[in-house]
């Protein structure tokens, strides 16, 4: 068994077999506290990779300090189990949780086997880890900014012809636009870290070159539609990312993400960030296609890996 711990935070034991009992399968380490003060004396020896706590606890006043000192003893990721309801904006708001996942058993267990693996095993890109195998992915290159219309509006076209219903297709192409947009205007800087292109507007045409084309990806295994978006400049960043999430409004200026990002979380049920600073940002946006919108979790889970250098 690998030696780097995972922390599971609980006051519940039989919540914390459950997750025990999940992650055991990637055969990593996992450790186990009933509060924060327990775990807290447990990270100097532990310094754990990954620490999992409940929703219920944001509650704790000790919560965003127990994930800063986390974060402090090693911890590339603290995440947040939605298992009852919660303040998410508050979940958010902290700043220091990475990952929320929100939805029952056993999308539970896909999501959380998928997110410790790519966090052990420092492999982060890939919209196919969330699909299953050999699920049909179809690939597009933008070299002009017009394009993003077409692109979404096929899309939305594609999946209607697939059986999908019309507001699955609609909700796709909501986000695809947002994750599209903010790819082609926000994220290119320039040597002084200036978002050259995000005050540009978004129906204006712009040629697209080098390190400005736009990667898009996306597939449905009718579990998921997922959508992938890749831009080359790797200009957002971890904190930018997490203060996105819960914008109710338009950034004022700086960081490469906004209301889009915003609008793109709360339009789909899972946002990952996959980020390569000064390199590569891919954004992965999944729609679950198999419950009606009665049937949906309350929030929509997120993940943000950062590529360590």
């Amino acid at each position: 068994m690998a030696t780097t711990p995972i922390l599971i935070v609980h006051p519940d034991r039989k919540t914390q077999r459950l997750v025990h009992r999940i992650l055991g399968v990637t055969g990593y380490r996992v450790e186990l506290a009933d509060n924060f003060a327990q775990a807290t004396g447990l990270l100097d020896s532990l310094r754990p990779r990954l620490v999992i706590t409940d929703a219920a606890m944001s509650l704790d006043p000790a919560y965003a300090t127990f994930f800063e000192q986390a974060r402090a003893h090693g911890a590339d990721a603290c995440m947040t189990l939605l298992g009852t309801p919660a303040p998410v904006p508050q979940i958010v708001g902290a700043g220091a949780v990475t990952n929320l996942l929100v939805h029952p058993m056993p999308v539970l267990a896909e999501e959380l086997t998928i997110t410790a693996h790519k966090l052990m095993l420092g492999d982060l890109f890939g919209v196919e880890k969330y699909l299953l195998w050999g699920t049909r992915l179809h690939e597009t290159t933008l070299e002009r900014a017009s394009q993003r219309m077409a692109i979404v509006a096929e899309l939305e076209a594609e999946l209607g012809r697939r059986g999908q219903s019309a507001r699955v297709a609609r909700m796709v192409r909501l986000v695809a636009d947002e994750l599209i947009s903010n790819a082609v205007h926000n994220a290119p800087v320039d040597d002084a870290g200036v978002h050259y292109l995000a005050d540009r507007a978004r129906d204006a045409e712009l040629t697209l070159a080098g390190r400005q084309r736009v990667r898009v990806r996306w597939g449905c295994d009718a579990r998921y539609v997922a959508v992938e978006v890749n831009d080359d400049f790797g200009s957002l960043d971890r904190d930018t990312a997490l203060a996105s999430l819960g914008k109710q409004a338009i950034r004022e200026g700086g960081g490469g993400a906004g209301l889009g990002v915003a609008i793109a979380y709360r339009s789909c049920d899972h946002l990952v960030f996959n980020l390569a600073p000064g390199r590569r940002t891919e954004v992965i946006a999944l729609v679950d296609v198999r419950y009606p919108p009665s049937e949906q979790p309350p929030a929509s889970s997120y993940n943000v890996f950062v590529e360590k250098t």
